[in-house]
């Protein structure tokens, strides 16, 4: 999620936000299609692009939940999403990033976590930090869970968390 064109952060330029102190505070990505290798996501999902200038961002889960987030994304934003995963402040936190609110106009819940002043090298491997904390929690929602949870009787069990189709299941 980059600052589309036209959209512009509420607070005032000059002013710099605190960061997020709630270490349990779920800081929700959208994962591109094309980041998902054998029905996960790649470390590119936490790793900002030259677009981002360094300001990789997310949705607070202050304000929002992995399902709104979702749908803020495709439905709002019109941008490609297989699912919502996500990472705590307190572990972006011992990745050695913060994280911090900026919302926007149309996006009251959207925030960053902070990879500006630091190496290629660094925000690589904070990426896969916070990716192996992403991955350990799971997909938090994504269109397929939502429709099997609508398909699926109660007291069945739930499917997999995967966002695709695993090789051993038909298509």
């Amino acid at each position: 999620m980059t600052h589309a064109e036209g959209e512009r952060a509420v607070a005032e330029p000059e002013s710099t936000p605190q960061p997020i102190d709630d270490p349990d505070e779920l800081l929700f990505r959208q994962v591109h299609p094309n980041w998902i290798v054998d029905g996960i996501p790649s470390s590119q999902t936490f790793n900002p692009t030259k677009k981002d200038e360094g300001k990789l961002s997310i949705a607070l889960g202050s304000k929002t939940d992995a399902e709104g987030a979702y749908r803020h994304h495709v439905e709002v934003r019109r941008l490609a999403s297989v699912g919502t995963w996500a990472v705590a402040v307190g572990e972006a936190s011992r990745a050695g990033r913060q994280a911090f609110p900026e919302p926007l106009d149309n996006d009251p819940a959207h925030g960053f976590v902070d990879f500006r002043g630091i190496s290629r090298g660094d925000a690589e491997k904070a990426a896969k930090v916070l990716l192996s904390y992403a991955r350990a929690r799971g997909c938090l929602y994504s269109p397929e869970q939502a429709h099997d949870r609508m398909a699926r009787p109660s007291g069945s069990p739930p499917p997999s968390l995967s966002p695709s189709p695993s090789p051993t299941q038909g298509h």
